[in-house]
């Protein structure tokens, strides 16, 4: 594409709604850097000319690459529009022989105007034949004018937005022309088109509110979650990413998930959160989504794996990771044991836990004497079926309490539960893949479940618990212990029916006992874990990113 093209960022100095805006540090750059960068970085841009009115804003321009051309005090008023502005420049610049075929005009105040857009507007207009191109955005809404007096509807039929037919608003960020067609009093042909860009790249900094998203924007970061969800590992890592996910509100979220395991793909997906499958070169599914942050919660890593995570320039963030891909993630997190590597940027223990978002709304639950439910919930599968065998337990058990069964999706052995609490001589309600677990806890008054997450949601309400591991790795969640309120009885497979059945009525006789579990929980600060989580990983982001720069 051989042709002469120029950009002309007109800034004057004089700017009142934000005083002294085009030179004012935005993330720490002046905002007219951020034109001048982007234009800069075109592949069709020959000059980048900045107008002005101000010496501190011509040096500040010269300094990021722009030409500078000093305007006249005629062209510096408020008064006066763009279109003389820009013949100004041309002029003056073919006086010294410089013709430009096309003159892209650039507010500075556009600091989310991508290269990749300013790219796609010069190819527009050259390769449609056009005289003007400008960006625009779909502004659809239910509008309203004036007319004599009296509020009139713009549109025929009250429906959705999105049904709306579109409705374009100049975005004020490019406007391309021909030379030909520029005027000292106008720069649009015969020939035009709008270039819809897209909703972020439209804001034009106007106010205090405008300056504030325009920052939120430049820090949004993609945030890739690596995680899978099937029965032999559970579904706690899904949740605990979805939580995450939850909190994060400035940043583009995306779910990266192993196509084999439907299970934690479609309980992510029911969730409204963007999923992309992959199968094969994991290494490949995640650059293709280029992250500026990747979270691993797939257990152990290994070192090659996250040394080429790091090759590609891409933070790393584990959980519950005691791999040798460990030793050089960026951040690794273990809300589940309290001790492991010594380096100091793993983190260890209660303090980082993550809870679901209905756990922090939940009304506190006050000390029963009685002991009148008693839940039965052992995480998303349950690979031992110790559902079945507390259920055996309890029926034997004389009393006057209720039981309920909370199984997850993945629990293979619900028809059998189903049967098994016809049986039983007490209310036994019986419930799969719920959505509120935090109501079922506070309900109860005795809890039974494995050695996972669930324990610090049970902790966060304050729920004496018996627990039950079902493997070795659960054996070193040491969370659920004594000091904490539990009681752990360490390997469920190796524990007696007696044994439980015998600790189950001592418990639900000894209400000091019960009191003391529940007083232990209380004292445990949960709800600060995932905030905790998350300002670790981004303060130490954009720490090393200033560090690179």
């Amino acid at each position: 594409m051989d042709k002469k093209i120029i950009v002309v960022i007109p800034a004057r100095g004089g700017s009142k709604g934000i005083p002294r805006k085009n030179i004012r540090l935005m993330n720490g750059q002046p905002l007219i850097s951020y034109v001048i960068r982007n234009a800069k970085q075109s592949k069709y841009v020959d000059k980048i000319i900045v107008s002005t009115d101000d010496e501190e804003i011509a040096t500040i321009s010269a300094r990021y690459g722009a030409e500078i051309i000093m305007r006249t005090p005629e062209l510096s008023s408020d008064a006066i529009p763009l279109d003389p502005v820009v013949y100004d420049v041309i002029t003056r610049l073919e006086k010294e022989n410089y013709k430009a075929e096309y003159v892209a005009t650039i507010q500075p105040t556009s600091p989310l105007l991508s290269t990749k857009t300013i790219n796609a507007a010069i190819e527009k207009i050259i390769n449609d034949k056009l005289d003007t191109v400008l960006t625009a955005s779909d502004d659809r809404h239910l509008s309203w004018t004036k007319e004599d007096g009296r509020y009139i509807p713009k549109y025929e039929k009250r429906v959705n937005r999105q049904y709306l037919p579109k409705e374009y608003r100049e975005t004020g960020g490019i406007l391309i022309s021909r030379r030909d067609v520029i005027s000292e009093h106008s720069r649009i042909g015969a020939k035009i088109q709008l270039f819809e860009v897209p909703k972020d790249e439209s804001i034009d900094i106007d106010s205090d509110m405008d300056w504030w998203v325009a920052e939120k924007l430049l820090k949004k970061r993609r945030i890739v979650i690596r995680v899978d969800g099937y029965k032999e590992i559970g579904l706690g890592h899904v949740y605990r990413g979805l939580s995450l996910a939850s909190r994060i509100i400035d940043h583009e979220v995306i779910f990266l998930m192993d196509r084999r395991y439907q299970l934690g793909i479609d309980i992510v997906k029911s969730y409204n959160y963007r999923v992309v499958e992959f199968e094969g070169d994991q290494i490949e599914a995640i650059n293709s989504l280029s992250p500026h942050i990747l979270i691993n919660d797939i257990l152990n890593t290994e070192y090659g794996f996250i040394e080429k995570l790091k090759e590609q320039g891409i933070f790393t963030v584990n959980f519950e990771d005691m791999g040798e891909g460990a030793e050089i993630a960026d951040i690794v997190i273990n809300a589940l044991y309290d001790d492991g590597l010594p380096y100091s940027n793993h983190y260890y223990g209660k303090d980082y836990y993550c809870l679901k978002e209905e756990f922090y709304s939940i009304p506190p639950k006050g000390v029963n004497r009685k002991v009148s439910n008693i839940l039965v919930t052992f995480g998303g599968t349950d690979p031992n079926n110790f559902t079945k065998k507390i259920l055996n337990v309890l029926k034997d058990i004389p009393g006057e309490f209720s039981i309920n069964v909370v199984a997850g999706m993945g629990y293979s052995h619900i028809e059998e539960i189903v049967e098994l609490s016809k049986n039983i001589d007490k209310e036994v309600g019986v419930y799969n893949n719920i959505k509120s677990m935090s109501e079922f806890m506070r309900k109860a008054d005795l809890i039974f479940s494995s050695a996972g997450r669930t324990m610090y949601e049970i902790a966060s309400i304050g729920v004496p618990a018996i627990i039950l591991c079902q493997n070795d790795r659960e054996l070193m969640h040491i969370f659920g212990g004594s000091e904490n309120g539990f009681i752990n009885l360490g390997l469920g497979v190796n524990v007696s029916d007696n044994k439980i059945k015998r600790i189950t009525e001592d418990l639900i006789e000894n209400f000091p006992l019960r009191e003391d579990m529940i007083n232990k929980m209380k004292s445990i600060d949960l709800k600060a874990g995932a905030d905790r989580v998350l300002n670790i990983i981004f303060d130490n982001y954009f720490k090393a990113q200033e560090e690179k720069s």
